[in-house]
């Protein structure tokens, strides 16, 4: 009787077991120093749903390469963090869900400015939400300013009100008179701070994106534009006309380098990004000095056009990081939840905050908090007006080749073999269908 009665028991339990659902996990990998945004809003997810979700945090080194390799062997999180010049990569190769659907159903996705969607968009879809973002802007030293007889604060409205500054500041012994970023050891910083700063206001835009690397509508990689070879001349004019110093973009350490000459007052105009307000200091933004501090030793102004009639009177082009959903997930919404839970505003504020982040939403960079801290308020209003990088695939050859193209001007070649060599090097590269010129 009573082991009629123990298999009725666990029978009755095997029963029940069957008729409930299993809990449906869902994994996330991240970079260690996303930790502090990520951990609250898994503890929020957790205690919200009843799921658990698996979290695989990771060291920032070679992060990108472990996320590359995951996705493609098919073994990545159902949520993953990454780089948003790899949004564009991932999602052509099917790797990311597209999350427009689910995002329109949350009430918080209203917020996002357009241009920092943009930047984490393939093909006119969203595949993830960014985290924080960059700007781009000059630099100055506002004792060589003052030592130059420049007045302050510094806005120049065209190019030749940027070279007319750094002539009087050449003129005014200021060995670095413009750090223009230039070189194939400066990497993307050549590409991002300087040429493509400079591309966006080259030229006036017109229906086929002339002031860009990539006509956009088409597919098509520029070849040769008035935009490329106005900003080459932009460089060539730097670094071949006034003679700027090269040897800091061959430095071991380019961002010691630099920072180093700038602390020196060797340092005129410097084309960088937001992240120098803390990384002129201490990039860990530890041993600061006080904003009044900062302010008195530096000023910053936003990159102008050239000046010519269409063009922009402002540009900018931002990077980030961002979070997606991959394609391969089992449970899609389970997925996306834990995303906008992470991203919730109270989450996501504290955290923009307590660590001096360039805000993505409205509803952050709007709050009094925020706007308090008048660098970033200042900073980020830039990014109401910025665009991201052409990150389709083939992007990182192309800007390769942006890269040497800017190292020869510091080698002293000519714009015309410059823009041939460039020219031919996209056609060997992707086709001749697939590179145009503009007149």
């Amino acid at each position: 009787m009573l082991n009629k009665t123990l298999l009725s028991s666990v029978a009755a339990l095997a029963m029940l077991l069957t008729a409930m659902p299993a809990k449906a996990e869902v994994s996330l990998m991240y970079a260690e120093w996303l930790s502090s945004l990520v951990e609250p809003g898994i503890a929020a997810f957790e205690a919200e749903t009843g799921e658990k979700v698996n979290a695989i945090k990771l060291p920032g080194a070679s992060y990108d390469q472990r996320s590359a390799l995951d996705l493609a062997a098919g073994t990545a999180a159902d949520v993953i963090q990454m780089d948003s010049f790899m949004v564009s990569e991932f999602a052509s190769a099917g790797y990311l869900e597209p999350l427009n659907e689910q995002a329109a159903k949350w009430d918080q996705f209203q917020y996002y400015m357009p241009g920092l969607l943009e930047v984490a968009s393939y093909d006119g879809k969203v595949y993830a939400l960014p985290t924080d973002t960059d700007v781009r802007m000059l630099w100055y030293d506002k004792s060589n300013f003052e030592k130059a007889g420049i007045p302050l604060p510094w806005e120049p409205k065209s190019w030749d009100d940027v070279i007319d500054a750094a002539t009087k500041l050449k003129e005014a012994g200021v060995q670095y008179f413009f750090q223009l970023p230039a070189g194939i050891k400066q990497g993307e910083g050549a590409t991002m701070q300087g040429f493509y700063m400079a591309l966006l206001g080259a030229d006036a835009p017109g229906e086929e994106d002339r002031n860009r690397l990539l006509n956009r509508k088409t597919g098509q990689w520029i070849g040769d534009s008035p935009a490329i070879r106005n900003t080459l001349n932009l460089y060539k004019t730097v670094y071949q006309d006034l003679g700027m110093p090269k040897d800091l973009n061959y430095a071991a350490d380019i961002g010691a380098a630099v920072r180093e000459a700038l602390a020196n007052d060797q340092i005129g105009i410097l084309a960088s990004g937001s992240w120098e307000d803390a990384c002129l200091w201490d990039c860990n933004g530890v041993n600061l000095p006080s904003r009044e501090e900062r302010d008195a030793l530096v000023g910053w102004t936003p990159w102008p056009g050239n000046g010519a009639p269409g063009s922009k009177a402002t540009t900018n082009i931002s990077g980030g990081w961002t979070i997606g959903v991959n394609s391969r997930a089992a449970n899609k919404e389970l997925a996306f939840k834990l995303v906008s839970t992470i991203f919730d505003v109270g989450n996501f504020k504290a955290w923009t905050l307590a660590n001096h982040r360039m805000a993505v939403r409205t509803d952050i960079s709007e709050s009094p908090e925020y706007t308090a801290d008048t660098y970033l308020a200042k900073a980020t209003a830039l990014a109401a007006d910025t665009t991201g990088r052409d990150t389709i695939p083939g992007y990182q050859t192309v800007s390769a080749l942006v890269q040497q193209m800017t190292s020869d001007i510091l080698d002293g070649a000519s714009v015309d073999e410059i823009v041939q060599g460039y020219h031919d090097a996209l056609v060997d590269e992707f086709g001749e269908e697939k590179v145009v010129t503009y007149q």
